[in-house]
């Protein structure tokens, strides 16, 4: 069935600390030059956290903690543009005493002025979240839900689920999903198909945010390269990929990965998803000349 009138594909786009000059930019530039991008495409929103955040998980990111200036900043740069940010608070060893940091509450309060939603991995920080600062939540990939079953029972309890990324090409999975406009979608995924460590490595990130160190893990599992997504692979959707489940199933978000990625490597996706090909050079050279 093809879907007549649907909403455009919306991006979110990695993340809104270290990458946040890189996202402003092509927010910039979709604004001031639409015709150099893809049609009906438009970048929804930007997601990460502060470092030394103790619920922030998938990637362990430490360094100095943000101020408040910093935090307002980000934000109130991203609203300017009709942008949200979205907060990974997706940490799988989340507690009730993290709830109150007061570290925490500063970013959510700050957050929560800027129509910021959040990503959980949790459900008590979802209901947190949601409770004392009304902002919207993202059920995390890393929930990895394994049945259509419970995706369609957390569409009901978030405002968007994102899916485990071994369903992301599973038609038949994902024609059983009910409310098919809360599903969001990874399109350029690195870890491998069924990967047998990752869990055990979004854990291993858990505990080193929580800890303040940072430690090496080890997977042995071959990982996807984003230059080779072309060639009909399990996980990595090509352009053509993305649009065609958009029209025929209606699914709008789609994400595209990137916190802890090379620079480079990002640069190659946002190109490849948001431009138009006959601009994708033109893009990348501009990019490369302001970061110069």
């Amino acid at each position: 069935m093809i879907f007549e009138g649907i909403d455009m594909i919306k991006y979110t786009l990695p993340d809104f600390t270290v990458g946040l000059g890189l996202n402003l930019f092509f927010v910039r530039l979709l604004e001031q030059r639409p015709a150099l991008f893809q049609d009906d495409m438009r970048i929804d929103s930007v997601y990460g956290c502060f470092p030394a955040c103790n619920l922030n998980g998938g990637r362990a990111f430490l360094r100095d903690r943000s101020t408040p200036r910093q935090m307002e900043e980000a934000f109130s740069l991203l609203a300017e543009h009709g942008v949200k940010a979205r907060l990974t608070l997706t940490n799988m060893l989340a507690t009730e005493a993290d709830l109150h940091d007061e570290y925490l509450n500063a970013i959510l309060s700050t957050a929560s002025r800027y129509g910021a939603e959040a990503i959980v991995y949790a459900d008590l920080v979802g209901d947190y979240v949601r409770e004392r600062y009304g902002m919207r939540c993202v059920l995390s990939t890393t929930r990895a839900l394994a049945d259509a079953a419970e995706v369609n029972r957390m569409t009901k309890r978030y405002d968007y689920v994102v899916l485990n990324y071994n369903r992301n090409k599973d038609r038949a999975f994902i024609d059983t999903i009910e409310d098919k406009d809360k599903v969001e979608i990874m399109v350029n995924e690195f870890c491998s198909y069924r990967c047998p460590h990752r869990q055990e490595h979004y854990l291993h990130n858990s505990e080193d945010q929580k800890s303040g160190r940072m430690r090496p893990f080890e997977c042995v599992a071959s990982k996807a390269d984003f230059f080779d997504h072309e060639s009909g692979h399990p996980v990595i959707f090509t352009d053509d990929e993305v649009r065609m489940l958009h029209e025929e199933t209606g699914i709008g978000y789609f994400k595209i990965v990137g916190r802890g990625v090379a620079f480079q490597t990002v640069l190659e996706a946002y190109a490849y998803y948001l431009v138009r090909p006959e601009y994708r050079e033109d893009v990348k050279r501009m990019v490369m000349r302001a970061a110069g």
